[in-house]
């Protein structure tokens, strides 16, 4: 049973985005093994608490077993790469191989173990983290609130960030379908399910391809010469100023200046995008503003970012 306080259409479809990229960064940031299995723990239950009946949100299963995978193969590389030292408790011996410069197997300690670990459920935990932003961000919501100079680039993004949870469906139902039928489940039935999938994520791109062009994407508005010309002087001087700033930040100490720079920079590009934004012209429909919810989550993802960077 669902709580309505936690549904993901309760929030902006940025929020679970800002949340799941600040969980990615958290557990980048993690040193210990606890420390990411607590971010993976936070995000699927976020997940499971949020989620809604919608193609995207039934993808968590993939995720999960995609970041599963993701640990047991480094695991595996780090106990068939093994560079184990000799003062290090051993936790098990393997027949140890020689092919001149590299050293295969061996005795693999429980340090080795303990590092291959840590890096996988890093890898993992960011892979769960954008997962839960994958399955609750509403993606159309989410392209109704995009600026309109970045319009073509955020759909271009939405449909290849939804291209998973879609195929994922049509294999679902695929499946589904054969089961009613009494086919096979094997290996054999391999080509009897991936090529009706395809052909079902394809013929979903194609309607959405048609929706776009019935609603008449892509149509441009008109800019004046003077606003054309500002719009790309902004353009390059926020990107210069946020080369300079980044370049003062990471080679010199200079960090008040690197930050204004940065600043500058910023107000910049935002500038650039609003002047941009009224060559498109394009029709919102309950366009989704965010509230004090998306207010508190932001605020509590910054600071969860913060104290991980602290820390």
């Amino acid at each position: 049973m669902q709580v309505t306080a936690f549904k993901a259409s309760a929030l902006h479809p940025a929020s679970w985005w800002l949340l799941g990229l600040g969980l990615a960064t958290v557990a980048s940031l993690g040193s210990t093994i606890v420390a990411e299995l607590v971010v993976i723990a936070a995000a699927v239950c976020v997940m499971l608490l949020a989620r809604e009946n919608a193609p995207w949100s039934k993808s968590i299963r993939f995720y999960l077993g995609l970041a599963a995978f993701v640990v047991g193969v480094r695991v595996l590389f780090r106990i068939i790469f093994n560079s184990t030292d000799p003062q290090a408790l051993a936790a098990f011996a393997l027949p140890k191989l020689n092919l001149g410069d590299i050293h295969l197997l061996g005795v693999v300690s429980w340090q080795t173990l303990e590092a291959a670990t840590l890096d996988g459920l890093r890898l993992a935990a960011i892979i769960v983290s954008i997962g839960m932003a994958n399955t609750l961000a509403n993606p159309k919501r989410l392209l109704k609130s995009t600026p309109g100079a970045l319009y073509e680039v955020a759909t271009a993004m939405t449909v290849a960030i939804n291209l998973a949870p879609q195929l994922i469906e049509s294999l679902q139902r695929v499946r589904k379908a054969r089961g009613l039928r009494g086919r096979s489940k094997g290996i054999s039935a391999l080509n009897s399910i991936v090529i009706p999938a395809l052909e079902d994520t394809l013929e979903q791109s194609l309607g959405l391809a048609a929706s776009m062009d019935a609603r008449g994407f892509g149509r441009r508005g008109n800019l004046t010469r003077v606003q054309a010309g500002a719009s790309r002087a902004l353009s390059l001087g926020g990107i210069l100023l946020i080369t300079f700033g980044a370049y003062f930040l990471l080679a010199t100490d200079l960090q008040g200046l690197a930050i204004g720079l940065f600043a500058a920079g910023t107000i910049s590009l935002a500038v650039t995008i609003r002047i941009a934004s009224r060559r498109n012209l394009r029709t919102r429909y309950r366009r989704q503003k965010p509230g004090w919810r998306d207010l508190a989550l932001a605020i509590a993802t910054v600071a969860a970012v913060a104290l991980a960077v602290i820390l």
